[in-house]
């Protein structure tokens, strides 16, 4: 497929390689494809990317939209090509790993960009769905790697902040375990304290958590993996055993329903969602919805 644009989104404020590794990857393309420009666009604000990402989508009919980013940014990008795509347009993605973890990219990445981009080839990905209430108003947003309720987005934050080690990984979770509540959800008829609940599409999280057994990310459906309710010892003892071993998951499947009982986070990749209390929220697949490449 030859693109009738190629744009390259980056952070100028980010504390990683954002802004090397977009300037990088354009004099690269350039110098293999003369003919095809690439653009190199700053992002300046939060939220910014997905605006940029859906203009981008809009404008021509076939845009390539890639983020030098980590997992939230390319967050935005995605959620920002979908809005489009759902309006007509055709768009592809890809990513830049210029974050502390990059799950989807270390997950996915397999074949090298450029040769992609010069062979015209892409990949097609499911994507994972959260429709609920934030803040009064009803959301559809997606996800390519995880959504996660509980201690997920408590420590991403945190997570997101350091470079990562096997080791100092555990600890910064380990630290949080003191500080975070149990969240409490209701599925079912049952309302229960969880200490998180993770729906992934990928195998590993924070590059460390092995959160499911080796799963696909075009097969529709995902993975549910569910750590109820604990004393601090044993969730320490169980996040050690994700990160050196792994775990399996509790079940895979193509929808999960269940309510919040009051306002709670989510966190979908690296990006932070507040959803409202008693929000009926469903997680979805929405199976190969984005064409990329990784």
């Amino acid at each position: 497929m030859k693109y009738t644009t190629i744009a390259i989104i980056y952070n100028p404020n980010s504390t990683g390689s954002s802004k090397q590794l977009a300037a990088d990857f354009k004099a690269n393309l350039e110098k293999h494809t003369p003919h095809q420009k690439a653009e190199l666009i700053a992002t300046e604000y939060a939220g910014h990317a997905e605006k940029l990402a859906y203009d981008l989508a809009k404008a021509t009919k076939n845009p390539l939209i890639i983020s030098s980013s980590g997992d939230g940014g390319y967050n935005e990008v995605i959620n920002g090509a979908m809005k489009a795509k759902a309006e007509g347009a055709n768009p592809t993605t890809g990513l830049l790993p210029a974050g502390n973890a990059n799950d989807h990219y270390n997950n996915l990445h397999k074949e090298d960009m450029i040769e992609m981009i010069l062979e015209g080839k892409s990949k097609v990905i499911d994507l994972l769905t959260l429709e609920g209430n934030s803040k009064g108003k009803k959301v559809l947003r997606y996800a390519h790697s995880y959504i996660g309720f509980g201690l997920t987005p408590f420590v991403g934050a945190e997570l997101n902040k350091t470079k990562l080690t096997i080791f100092n990984e555990v600890w910064i979770v380990a630290k949080a375990l003191f500080a975070v509540k149990a969240v409490r959800l209701k599925i079912g008829k049952k309302s229960k304290l969880y200490d998180s609940i993770i729906f992934s599409n990928v195998d590993r999280m924070s590059k460390y958590l092995n959160i499911s057994q080796p799963s696909r990310v075009n097969d529709g459906k995902f993975e549910v993996t569910i750590f109820r309710k604990r004393n601090k010892i044993k969730l320490i003892i169980l996040l050690l055993k994700a990160s050196v071993f792994g775990i399996k998951e509790d079940k895979q499947v193509s929808e999960f329903h269940f309510e919040t009982t009051y306002s709670t986070l989510a966190q979908l990749d690296g990006e932070i969602l507040a959803i409202d209390g008693r929000s009926k929220i469903t997680i979805g697949i929405d199976k190969k919805s984005l064409q990329c490449i990784v």
